[in-house]
C-alpha cells in the first residue's frame, strides 16, 4: 500500500512558499559575535538540515501521526515518519546535499550491507520492513568563490557574504535517484545517479524497469558484493545473473 497524500508534490510547494533563499551568514552568540560560515560541506550540510527540518514538519505534520528525528549521525534515517495502520506504516527521509561540479553532483545512498540485509535491524531506527517508503530531500548549491569562516559583530551582518548560492530542492525516493554502482570510496554505499538534472527529475536506471524497478533495487543492492570478484557490477550483468538463479 502506497501513502495516501503526495509527499513529493507537498513539500516542494512547502519550500517554494517558505521563499528561503539559503541566505543563512553564521551563528550567534550571546555577546552578539557573529560566526560567519566557509563552505565547508559538512557545515552546509548541517545548515540545511537546521533549516529544512522546520518546514517539512510543518508541512507533512497534518499527513502523519508523529515524526522522529534521528540523532545519532551513524544511524538511518535522518527522519521516520510514522503513518496510521499496520507494518509498513513508516517513511524514511534522508537529507543529502552536493555542489555543483560541472555535471558531476552525486550523493551516497546508505550502506547496502547493514540494514538492507537480514536481519534488517543493524544501523536503523526501525528495522527496514517496517519502512514503506525511502525518500531523499536533497539540496545542490553553488558554492561562492572567497568566502572565508570570521567573527563580526551582528550589527555587519549585512556585509556579510554567504558561502553558498543557487539552491536546487529535489525530493525524490531513493531507488529513482540511485545507481548501479557503489558510492566514492571504499565504503559500502550505494551511489546516487550524477548529473543535477537527472537528479531532480528522478531518472536513474531503475527507473526504466517500470513498476518493477524499486523491487529490483532492492534485490540489487541486497545481493551485491562489496569484494571482487563481483557477481555482477552493473544493472545489466544482473538481470543476467538473477535469470541464472530463477532458472
Amino acid at each position: 500500500m502506497r501513502n495516501a497524500f503526495d509527499l513529493r508534490a507537498i513539500l516542494l510547494d512547502a519550500f517554494l512558499r517558505a521563499g528561503t533563499e539559503w541566505r543563512i551568514k553564521g551563528i550567534v552568540d550571546a555577546d552578539r559575535k557573529l560566526y560567519t560560515l566557509s563552505d565547508d560541506t559538512k557545515l552546509i550540510s548541517k545548515v540545511f538540515e537546521l533549516v529544512a527540518f522546520p518546514v517539512i514538519a510543518k508541512a507533512l505534520g497534518p499527513h502523519v501521526n508523529v515524526i522522529e528525528t534521528e540523532e545519532r549521525q551513524t544511524v538511518y534515517p535522518d527522519l521516520t515518519l510514522i503513518l496510521p495502520g499496520p507494518e509498513p506504516n513508516k517513511l524514511a527521509i534522508d537529507m543529502k546535499s552536493t555542489y555543483r561540479r560541472r555535471g558531476t553532483e552525486s550523493f551516497t545512498l546508505g550502506s547496502y550491507t547493514a540494514y538492507m540485509r537480514p536481519p534488517f535491524s543493524k544501523n536503523i531506527r526501525y528495522p527496514y520492513p517496517h519502512y514503506r517508503e525511502h525518500w531523499v530531500v536533497g539540496f545542490i548549491y553553488s558554492r561562492v568563490p572567497g568566502v572565508r569562516a570570521d567573527v563580526v559583530h551582528i550589527d555587519d551582518i549585512t556585509s556579510v557574504v554567504p558561502p553558498i548560492r543557487d539552491v536546487e530542492v529535489l525530493i525524490q525516493e531513493k531507488w529513482r535517484i540511485a545507481s548501479d554502482r557503489p558510492g566514492s570510496g571504499n565504503t559500502a554505499n550505494i551511489g546516487s545517479i550524477r548529473y543535477a538534472d537527472g537528479l531532480v527529475e528522478g531518472t536513474g536506471p531503475f527507473t526504466r524497469l517500470g513498476d518493477k524497478g524499486r523491487d529490483i533495487f532492492e534485490d540489487y543492492w541486497r545481493n551485491f558484493d562489496r569484494f571482487a570478484p563481483r557477481r555482477y557490477t552493473t544493472l545489466a550483468a544482473y538481470l543476467t545473473w538473477r535469470r541464472g538463479q530463477t532458472a
